[in-house]
This record gives C-alpha cells, sequence and structure tokens, in this order.
C-alpha cells in the first residue's frame, strides 16, 4: 500500500479509495516491537466454536487499475497468502486442527470478511528510499491485542527493520478491511504493513531467503496455532 495521497480519502468510503492515505514516511520509526504500551495478546487461551476460521486478506489484489498497491505488493501478498494455506495444513500444536482458512482478495462481499480472525497482509511503499518499518492497524482493542502479538512474534523472527506507530494516520486506523471484518461480526481484525518495499533494506527482510515465512510464522504464533 503506498501511502502517498490525500489524506482522509480512505476513511470516507470502498476499497476502491485505499490509495489516498498520507505519506508513511511521515510516520516515526520505533526501534522494537517491546515500545508498544500494549502487552502481547496472550496465546492459546481461545474460547469459542470447535471450527474456527481465520481471514487473510491479500491486499490489492487482483486488481489492474485503482489502488494496485506498490510495484511487487500484490505478488508478496498472494505468496504470504498461499504459505499460510499451507502452514495451517500441517501438523501443529494442540487446537490447530480446530481452524480452517479463507483467503480473500481485495475486494471481496461483507461476508466473506466473517470468522474469528481476520489480517489483511500488504507492503508499505514511499518516494523517501530511506523511509522503512513495519506497522499494524486495528479499529479496537481486539485488533490491537493481535496485531500486538504478531508484531512481537514478527520480531522475534527476525524483523529487524523497526516499527512505526500504530494507527499513524486515521485512515489507516480505518482501513476499510478491519472496518468490514467488525461489521462481518470478526473484531480481531488488523492491517499488517509488513514492510516498505521502496527501501533496499526492509525489501531485502521481505523478499530475502525467510520473508515471507517470517510474517506467515508470527501470524500463526499469534493466534497460538
Amino acid at each position: 500500500m503506498t501511502h502517498e495521497h490525500e489524506p482522509g480519502a480512505e476513511a470516507e468510503g470502498g476499497p476502491e479509495n485505499d490509495q489516498s492515505l498520507p505519506d508513511a514516511a511521515d510516520a516515526p520509526v520505533h526501534a522494537t516491537a517491546e515500545e508498544s504500551d500494549a502487552p502481547p495478546w496472550p496465546l492459546g487461551d481461545e474460547e469459542g466454536p470447535a471450527v474456527r476460521i481465520l481471514v487473510v486478506q491479500m491486499g490489492h489484489c487482483f486488481r489492474t487499475s485503482g489502488a494496485t498497491g506498490t510495484p511487487g505488493e500484490q505478488a508478496f501478498v498472494k505468496a504470504v497468502a498461499d504459505a499460510c494455506a499451507e502452514e495451517i495444513g500441517r501438523p501443529g500444536p494442540p487446537g490447530r486442527e480446530h481452524w480452517r482458512m479463507r483467503v480473500i482478495k481485495a475486494d471481496e462481499p461483507l461476508e466473506q470478511y466473517a470468522g474469528d480472525a481476520f489480517v489483511a497482509f500488504h507492503c508499505d511503499g514511499s518516494t523517501r528510499p530511506d523511509a522503512r518499518g513495519a506497522s499494524v492497524g486495528y479499529p479496537n482493542a481486539a485488533g490491537q491485542s493481535l496485531a500486538q502479538a504478531w508484531k512481537h512474534a514478527y520480531e522475534r523472527h527476525g524483523w529487524s527493520g523497526g516499527f512505526r506507530q500504530d494507527n499513524y494516520t486515521e485512515s489507516l486506523e480505518k482501513y476499510y478491511g478491519t472496518r468490514k471484518a467488525v461489521e462481518a461480526g470478526n473484531p480481531r481484525a488488523f492491517i499488517a504493513e509488513c514492510g516498505f518495499l521502496t527501501n533496499s533494506g526492509d525489501k531485502a527482510l521481505l523478499t530475502g531467503p525467510g520473508g515471507v515465512d517470517r510474517v506467515v510464522r508470527a501470524l500463526f504464533e499469534a493466534l497460538g496455532i
């Protein structure tokens, strides 16, 4: 997702406007996930139905016009979604067998957002090559808890690019994907900007060996599965 356009437009409406966010390069970078005030979400303490649904949204996929994302973003987030689908089918800790996954593209009906956890994966971009750092956005405390757990796990698995302030724009906080998830009864929802593809250091972490795996493992660890 590139954040180099007019502020406020995305908060007004649907997915076609998610290119209209302020430049993320203007937000501060925090050195580590530990600087957040919110504690990690406790792992393995979920209560709910026997079958739980994880909804993974591939940011900007498969648009060919409008908000198509930072160059390389669609390919990266599709690779993340594919790896999530492969990972959830593997044997894992007790409880993983109760989870199923739904992968959705950028523009889907509201009912596709329903489930027990939601994450929209994106990569950032800027006209400033020195702008870097991962970040998260969420609309509520439930989303914040899951987002914080992902940040801590992302760092533990080797993300060294730092983190930008959570919800560094009002538009990111009100990102249409997380908003739709909450409307569909899926409040554990957040958007993950995994890093800047326009920064050489972040790009190396994202697209180099283990980059996709780091994103996926962090999500599964955050969910306790």
